[in-house]
């Protein structure tokens, strides 16, 4: 009996570690093939897409929420309904990024567009002010150039009148002078050639003779020329008083003959100085309506030249508004160009962050819903319960 109990005791202590090594040899199996399942599960490219995703702090938070969903063996329904609804929003968002992108794009064409017809049109402005402008500053150089001329013709022609002038008061001078003094030979014959008719008379009366000594008679007009010098009717009237009767007769006779020459004389000086005044009248009033035309010229050239340089100011004032124009729109349009490529770049940016956003929660659904495994090995193995 007791060998019995002796052997069942062995044969019981012997099962018992038979049992124990089988159940550490189970426990090893078990765990090999969970280790070598998560060695294959970590070989799947879906794995590799995860450990992409994590990367992204979109992913990062998505995987989070799932580590959450999967710790609290919840149903990972409301994941795939976050999903869905996050992969809509960014949709949205990426419509409404489109449709704003379609209108600032227009928009910003339409701007560039009217700045770049400011610049064309405020080039073609500076252009025709600037040819202008330089036609009317040509135009200003002949008005002066003109009125300087009229100017300097005016000042000849004052000169000429004014030495015209002094011509003829010292011409009317001279002819004053010369006149004068003939007139006075004249009065002294008409003084003394009636007392010398008297001396005649008396001397024919008696008879005193015909024959005259032509000697006397130069003697006396020689005396009568010295004398004459100062008083023309003193010396005629001592030289009568010395001459012979007889001799009166051929006095007389010389003495009209010399009168009527100086009449005729005086006749001729007064018509020459007549025609001398009337012609240079002729020349003054000639010279008198040329410096009237040259100022009357000049005076429209003058109003014509201010005309002009009013004129040309306005296209100096035009040719200033348009640079002034062109540098405004040419920095509006380089403002409005940057402008909207920011716009553009950012939106490109958002776009292709949005498109990364929107395959990140696709490649997670698509992952989900074939190998869910998977994303739960690797929550495992990032600790991310």
């Amino acid at each position: 009996m007791k060998s019995l109990v002796a052997i069942t005791l062995v044969l019981c202590l012997l099962s018992n570690q038979v049992l124990s090594k089988k159940h550490n040899q189970d426990e090893e199996h078990s765990a090999f093939e969970k280790s070598h399942k998560k060695l294959a599960l970590s070989d799947d490219p879906a794995y590799g897409k995860l450990e992409e995703i994590q990367d992204h702090p979109l992913g990062s938070k998505i995987l989070q929420t799932i580590a959450l969903q999967l710790r609290g063996n919840e149903s990972l329904s409301a994941v795939s309904k976050l999903l869905n609804d996050l992969k809509g929003d960014l949709e949205g968002k990426q419509i409404d990024a489109d449709n704003e992108r379609a209108q600032i794009g227009s928009q910003c064409k339409k701007d560039l567009q009217n700045y770049s017809q400011r610049i064309s049109l405020s080039i073609n402005e500076i252009k025709d002010a600037e040819f202008k402008a330089k036609r009317l500053n040509e135009a200003i150089a002949v008005y002066q150039a003109e009125i300087n001329e009229k100017a300097r013709q005016i000042k000849v022609f004052q000169a000429k009148d004014d030495t015209l002038r002094d011509i003829r008061r010292q011409d009317n001078l001279d002819f004053s002078t010369r006149t004068t003094q003939m007139k006075e030979m004249v009065q002294a014959f008409e003084v003394i050639l009636p007392k010398l008719h008297q001396v005649w008379d008396v001397a024919a009366a008696h008879k005193a003779g015909s024959f005259i000594e032509e000697e006397a008679i130069n003697e006396a007009l020689v005396q009568l020329a010295k004398i004459g010098e100062e008083n023309p009717i003193t010396a005629m009237v001592a030289l009568t008083s010395t001459l012979e009767p007889t001799a009166v007769q051929t006095l007389i006779e010389k003495m009209e003959a010399i009168r009527d020459s100086i009449k005729e004389s005086i006749q001729a000086e007064e018509e020459a100085e007549a025609k001398n005044a009337r012609d240079t009248d002729t020349i003054l009033a000639a010279i008198f309506n040329a410096i009237e035309s040259l100022t009357r010229e000049k005076a429209s050239d003058e109003e014509a030249l201010q005309e002009t340089i009013r004129n040309r100011d306005i296209q100096d004032k035009r040719s200033r508004d348009a640079h002034a124009e062109f540098n405004a729109a040419k920095n509006g349009n380089q403002q409005r160009n940057q402008q909207c490529q920011e716009y553009e770049l950012q939106y490109q940016q958002n776009t292709i962050e949005r498109d990364k956003q929107i395959a990140i929660i696709r490649d997670v659904q698509n992952i989900i819903a074939t190998k869910i495994e998977v994303v739960t090995c690797f929550v495992e193995e990032n600790n991310l319960f």
